[in-house]
């Protein structure tokens, strides 16, 4: 069934199923790069600034 609604969708939206596929493609690689970006982001070390004083 919900193949059936996928490609009536794509065929009322003049969508080839090997566009969407690629867009749903790109959607997962963006999504997984990240999310290994959150989980690396804490472990990379924190710049230090030192305070800047007014002489």
């Amino acid at each position: 069934m919900v193949i059936t609604v996928f490609l009536l969708t794509c065929v009322i939206n003049g969508d080839t199923v090997t566009g969407v596929l690629g867009q749903a493609t790109w959607l997962v690689i963006a999504v997984i790069v990240l999310r290994v970006v959150q989980l690396v982001a804490p472990h990379l070390p924190q710049p230090r600034v030192k305070p800047v004083t007014d002489v």
